[in-house]
């Protein structure tokens, strides 16, 4: 049984690619014939050659493969070179910052062994940064149906802890779309799931690290570029919508996109009972025509939103906070 684990980096703080390899060094690999690390630089000032050198002297378990792109090509390519370099018969994916925790392989790997038709499994994360060893946990959904439906909204798997069946992958042809600055790991992932069963195993997998310099700092102080608006309006139509404009912008401002808050609380606070309930109702009856997504679930989820927006605007407070027990 062997495993790939894709890495690409470019321009990492030392420090952190250092605690990146000290983790996967450590890591438990019962199980595994073989493992190979494939590192690819982004077209990066940084190699981390020394880092990389000083991992494979005492990495025993395996081999280790550094690819590197002549010039910076965005994370997409990056992975898609080391899709096109990986030979085993699971591949992980690894963000060069992150931790994996010490059971995160093989876990996955036992997981898509039991289950055949899985394409792909995560977990759930540990949020952490250089002051605070645990800041959050991020949970995801756990099976097919109900990743499917938060898909819809959000990104429903965690990258950093991807792992997937290669075999299953290479039937389906799916690549990282080239050039998409941000949410390409939810593009690569809707595509994904329509060749095969999606699953998380509500379980922590891995550390991801908060910094400021990740893509994923500023998503909360901006509205959704064009790929995540992109994937919103793809999926509606999946849905077997006309996704008028008005349509998808009441869609991204109530999406819980990212960590589970309103992105825009401006835009999303202006928007009227008649707007959230149209939403509501066209997303809900269209989907009962095409039967895109599990019925029973959609439906929970849809009017667990407009629940939470209607109890927001019943306090007559922008500023507050809604809280629920379940």
């Amino acid at each position: 049984m062997k495993l790939s684990i894709i890495i690409p980096f470019f321009n990492p703080h030392p420090a952190h690619f250092t605690a990146m390899l000290d983790g996967l060094r450590t890591a438990d690999h019962t199980g595994f014939t073989q493992i190979e690390v494939i590192l690819i630089n982004d077209g990066g000032r940084y190699s981390g050659q020394d880092e990389i050198a000083a991992f494979s002297a005492n990495f025993t378990r395996g081999a280790t493969q550094l690819i590197e792109l002549p010039e910076n090509q965005g994370v997409s390519c990056a992975r898609n070179a080391g899709l096109a370099a990986a030979t085993g018969d699971w591949i992980a994916f690894h963000d060069a910052d992150d931790i994996s925790l010490p059971q995160r392989f093989v876990q996955s790997a036992q997981f898509l062994i039991q289950h055949p038709t899985v394409i792909a499994v995560a977990g759930d994360m540990h949020v952490f940064n250089d002051s605070n060893p645990l800041v959050s946990v991020r949970l995801f959904p756990l099976i097919h149906a109900e990743i499917s439906v938060d898909n819809l909204f959000y990104c429903a798997m965690a990258m950093p802890a991807l792992m997937i069946n290669r075999q299953l992958w290479q039937a389906s042809g799916v690549l990282f779309t080239p050039k998409m600055d941000m949410a390409q790991d939810w593009d690569f992932l809707t595509r994904l799931g329509q060749y095969g069963q999606l699953a998380n195993l509500g379980v922590p997998l891995v550390r991801y690290r908060q910094h400021q310099h990740q893509r994923s700092s500023g998503i909360q102080r901006e509205h959704a570029n064009q790929h995540v608006r992109k994937i919103w309006q793809d999926q509606l139509q999946h849905l077997g919508l006309f996704v008028t404009p008005e349509l998808l912008q009441t869609h991204g401002l109530l999406s819980p996109y990212w960590l589970w808050n309103i992105t825009d609380l401006d835009g999303a606070w202006a928007l009227s009972e008649d707007e959230v309930l149209n939403w509501r109702d066209a997303l809900i009856s269209h989907n009962q025509e095409s039967g895109f997504l599990d019925q029973s679930l959609l439906q929970q989820r849809i009017n667990h939103i407009v629940r939470l927006w209607q109890a927001w605007q019943a306090s007559e407070k922008q500023a507050i906070q809604v809280h629920q027990l379940f």
